[in-house]
């Protein structure tokens, strides 16, 4: 029987398998391996709310994972990890240390105990993935053992989606593990899985930008999505001559809290502009992205407080709010502080404007290759950088001057815009235009490293979805069929 071609991008990883999980793997057996890779958002955002639109790509680095199941009931797991990082991560136990007789996951506070009393704290984590697989009728009780081996190859420092990347590539890995086909695997299942268990386990949200582009973006494409309760997605093609690229500032989480309070705002504020809606009759708005910009300076803007203690609204809204669309708001809002509704609503009514005109200038550009489509893409992004300053908070030395250093640079350098990724979790900054800007951004990055630290990478690849790809299963050491002999007993059989 055949044996697969290994896939060019698993290459490397099998490689370093040989080297670091000889003792956890039998290389002459079937086993999985699965990549998926991180997120980075251009545009759209913060808030995922009906009707605004958001615009990202898959990183071309990724998180691999290798799986292996065994004859016994023993779970292997680890990570693997440079010196620098700590050292590879282990966790060695049987199936029913985490799993009920019955079949269900132990409690969590037994599972706490369990990780924490085996210094593996982080298998929370991966729980995480096999609860979300679990509760959303993906994976079932295992029955034997496994051994699984993770690596990530993300940048350090976060901005790249490499949570969502890990997440996506062990729950692939644990699914192929079953024994499903590739085909059968729904992207947007493993992304909602994901969401699901990092949530009801860690109380961590992850956008669902962040987990379908790992799941399913597309190499050479943007990933385009309207949010609402059935998400309209959409793949554009990066036009040829054009340079997207990532840039770490070396800023590390620029701005704690952004990316939380921002979205709690926005809701907060969306709950005043329905209550005065209500109130004349008229049907109330699922998100910002249903407003427009006229709209909302032509008088709706009004409904909505300039700023408001997280008490006060609490105070009014905390019951009628259960049933918002953002599952989690009342619980999320912190009494003390003072949220900026007006300004953070604002910001999303203006930034699906922006993602959208910035996908019609790349459809333009594509299509004339006038460079001034281009440039205009360029100045969306801009334009919601600007907007994360003045409507969301967004306030960092280091930030700030890497976008002086775009500004400076102008037009003539061809680069066209800059906008900070990750909504303050990161110190990345994307970037866009021509495909000839390579070495002007080389200049701005040396620059930046050189008056704040840090290496100035620039990452330019744009990778594809774990659930597209990702995936092969074989034998890495498969004994080749002595086709000689196997001849001469064809020959001996038929005289």
């Amino acid at each position: 029987m055949p044996v697969p071609t290994l896939p060019p991008t698993l290459l490397p990883f099998s490689a370093l398998l040989r080297g670091t999980a000889s003792d956890l793997l039998d290389f002459g057996q079937p086993m999985w391996l699965t990549r998926a890779p991180g997120c980075v958002d251009i545009v759209g955002g913060i808030a995922e709310m009906p009707g605004s639109v958001s615009v990202s790509y898959a990183t071309g680095r990724s998180v691999y994972s290798a799986i292996q199941n065994r004859e016994d009931d023993k779970i292997n797991i680890r990570i693997l990890r440079s010196d620098g990082e700590g050292g590879n991560l282990e966790f060695r136990a049987d199936i029913s240390t985490i799993y009920t007789k019955k079949g269900p996951p132990r409690s969590f506070a037994v599972l706490e105990s369990i990780f924490e009393a085996a210094d593996a704290p982080w298998m929370m984590e991966m729980m995480a993935v096999m609860i979300g697989l679990r509760r959303t009728h993906q994976l079932n009780t295992p029955k034997q053992g496994f051994s699984l081996v993770v690596w990530s190859r993300m940048p350090q420092g976060g901005g790249f989606g490499g949570r969502i990347a890990f997440a996506t590539s062990v729950a692939i890995a644990l699914r192929a593990s079953t024994g499903q086909k590739l085909k059968s695997v729904d992207g947007i299942r493993v992304a909602r899985a994901v969401r699901f268990g990092y949530k009801f386990v860690l109380n961590k949200d992850i956008s669902w930008t962040r987990a379908l582009t790992s799941a399913i973006a597309q190499a050479g494409c943007f990933l385009s999505i309207e949010h609402g309760l059935d998400p309209i997605m959409q793949w554009v093609p990066v036009p040829e001559h054009t340079l997207v690229a990532a840039v770490d500032t070396g800023a590390g989480i620029c701005q704690p809290g952004m990316t939380e309070n921002s979205t709690i705002g926005a809701w907060m504020g969306l709950e005043h502009l329905n209550e005065a809606l209500r109130k004349v009759d008229l049907a109330p708005r699922g998100g910002w992205g249903q407003v427009t910009p006229a709209e909302f300076e032509g008088g709706l803007r009004n409904h909505v407080p300039t700023r408001e203690k997280g008490k006060d609204w609490l105070a009014k809204y905390s019951k009628t709010a259960a049933d918002s669309y953002y599952e989690g708001l009342v619980e999320s809002i912190d009494e003390s502080n003072n949220y900026r509704d007006r300004a953070i609503s604002e910001h999303h009514v203006r930034e699906s404007g922006r993602a959208k005109r910035f996908l019609d200038f790349l459809e333009d550009y594509g299509r004339t290759k006038k460079e001034e489509a281009l440039v205009d893409a360029g100045r969306a992004i801009t334009s919601s950088h600007r907007s994360y300053m003045e409507k969301c908070g967004l306030k960092n030395e280091v930030i700030d001057d890497m976008r002086k250093s775009f500004s400076a640079a102008g037009r003539k350098s061809g680069l066209f815009g800059v906008r900070l990724s990750g909504g303050g979790q990161s110190g990345m900054m994307v970037t866009i235009g021509h495909s000839t800007a390579m070495p002007a951004l080389r200049k701005i990055a040396d620059a930046h490293a050189a008056k704040h630290g840090g290496e100035g990478n620039i990452y330019h690849e744009i990778g594809q979805g774990g659930v597209l790809d990702g995936w092969w299963e074989g034998v890495l050491d498969a004994q080749e069929e002595d086709l000689d002999a196997v001849g001469k007993e064809d020959n001996t059989a038929s005289n």
